[in-house]
């Protein structure tokens, strides 16, 4: 599979069963950068929620495609930013980028609030 092939499949999955949000970039009243895109949001695995980790019950995995991000100023939604789900501030606490071939096709955030 190819890194484009790869982020097409995930576009595609997005566009069929993903949830609008939006991820900005500075504080809540005063926004620098503001992208509304689909994402899938998830609860974390019970494994991946260990005693003494930085990961809680209420803490999310939020999905995105970089394809939505292409306007977004570097880097990409980090620690720091925020996350609007269903009309709720989260802010995020990690980000990962997944890389196929030096090419990112997969952002995973963990949010917390």
């Amino acid at each position: 599979m190819t890194p484009a092939q790869a982020i097409a499949a995930l576009d595609r999955q997005l566009a069929a069963h993903g949830q609008t949000l939006k991820v900005r970039r500075g504080t809540k009243d005063a926004v620098a950068a503001i992208a509304s895109i689909n994402g899938f949001v998830r609860g974390f695995k019970a494994e991946d929620i260990a005693p003494g980790s930085a990961i809680s019950q209420k803490d999310s995995k939020v999905i995105l495609s970089p394809t939505a991000l292409v306007a977004w100023p570097a880097p990409l939604p980090k620690e720091g930013d925020w996350c609007e789900i269903d009309g709720q501030f989260r802010s995020i606490v990690a980000g990962t980028s997944i890389k196929l071939a030096d090419v990112v096709v997969r952002i995973e955030l963990q949010v917390k609030g």
